[in-house]
């Protein structure tokens, strides 16, 4: 999901947040010496995140890089919804007579979603 808004055509919001002190100044340093402002390393992580919502090991890299419990916990839940949607895929199959599916005929999850993202377009447009 590309972000095309500039910010003259946004509105915006503060947010308050809490973080360590040390840190908060070494990061500003960093920024400060890249040319950013805290602000814009907000956006800009923001903007990362929305862009890389279906990535979860990206946005958990970014934001907690030893976590891999959440990953796995992620990882997981992904693998059980496609296994229940292939079950459903095979029950449905069957229930209509259709010829018995291999896996290999079965969709990929890729597929699945960008059917799921072209199908709620069209509904939007």
């Amino acid at each position: 999901m590309a972000i095309t808004t500039t910010s003259s055509e946004a509105r915006q919001i503060q947010m308050n947040t809490r973080i360590d002190a040390r840190l908060k100044e070494a990061g500003d340093a960093v920024l400060t010496r890249l040319g950013y402002t805290p602000s814009a390393a907000v956006r800009g992580f923001w903007r990362f995140v929305v862009e890389h919502q279906d990535d979860v090991a990206a946005i958990c890299e970014v934001i907690a890089p030893d976590a891999e419990s959440i990953l796995s916990d992620a990882v997981d839940r992904r693998l059980s919804a496609t296994a229940e949607l292939r079950d459903l895929y095979t029950q449905t199959a069957n229930e209509l007579r259709i010829a018995e599916a291999t896996s290999a005929d079965l969709p990929s999850w890729d597929n699945l979603r960008e059917a799921w993202y072209d199908e709620r377009l069209d509904r939007e447009a």
